[in-house]
Formats: C-alpha cells, sequence, structure tokens
C-alpha cells in the first residue's frame, strides 16, 4: 500500500472513531459498554495534566468528569512506523469544544495513539486531552 493510500486509510478509521469515542464521552461514560472499553488494559490517559494508567484508572477519572457536550472541528490522522509499537498504530489528533454542565464551552485538543489489537481490531494505548487558551 502507498503512503498516501495509507493516510487515506489512516483518515477514515480516525473518522469513525471520532465519532464512537466522542458520543461515548458524552453518553455512555459509565457502565459495562462504555468508554473505558476503547482503551486497551494498560493505556494511559492524561486528562488537563491529571494521569491515569490502565482501564481502572481511567474509568474513575472519566466517571468524575461532569456530563459533557462534545463538538468536533478537526480530525487529522497519520501512520506510526510499525517498529515504534511492534505493531500497526496511528496517531489521531483532534481540536474541538467541550461543553460541561452549568461551566461555558471551551476549546480542547485530544491525541490519541491507536494500536491494533490481537483481534485486529483499534484501541486507544496513549490518550492526551488538554483545554486549549489556558495556562
Amino acid at each position: 500500500m502507498s503512503i498516501a493510500a495509507e493516510i487515506v486509510t489512516c483518515n477514515e478509521t480516525a473518522d469513525a472513531f471520532q465519532k464512537l469515542y466522542y458520543e461515548k464521552l458524552d453518553k455512555q461514560r459509565h457502565g459495562t459498554h462504555g468508554l473505558v472499553n476503547l482503551y486497551m488494559p494498560e493505556a494511559i490517559l492524561t486528562w488537563n495534566g491529571n494521569t491515569a494508567k490502565g482501564k481502572s484508572s481511567i474509568a474513575d477519572l472519566l466517571g468524575n468528569l461532569p456530563m459533557s457536550t462534545c463538538n468536533v472541528h478537526s480530525v487529522d490522522a497519520q501512520p506510526i512506523n510499525e517498529k515504534a509499537f511492534n505493531n500497526k498504530a496511528i496517531m489521531v489528533a483532534v481540536t474541538g469544544n467541550i461543553k460541561y454542565a452549568g461551566i461555558s464551552d471551551k476549546e480542547f485538543a485530544q491525541t490519541f495513539v491507536l494500536q491494533k489489537t490481537d483481534t485486529s481490531t483499534m484501541k486507544i494505548s496513549y490518550d492526551c486531552f488538554r483545554f486549549m487558551n489556558e495556562v
């Protein structure tokens, strides 16, 4: 596959992923079919400087956030050299606005590394969320 075709495939994967991720973030953050199932068992999440490692800690961190509504503005994806992760991986960069109950909209940037699992699905291994325009 050419690099151009690989990038197209990465962006198609990223677009489908971001739709699923932000729907689950806004509507299915809890429970056995919730957001945490998109993460690998030893994934790392950094949310505005707060870090969680592993699905249980990630579920706790995300579960303590207020209800939200996200609007995605941009999504970009690039393949990561397979030698870096010993399997297929892509980096996904997302920007948008998030609205929490009782709080005005905030701009955010979020970067994911998705890795292919043994079952050939892509799951989050690294996730970094940051509000923009805040120090």
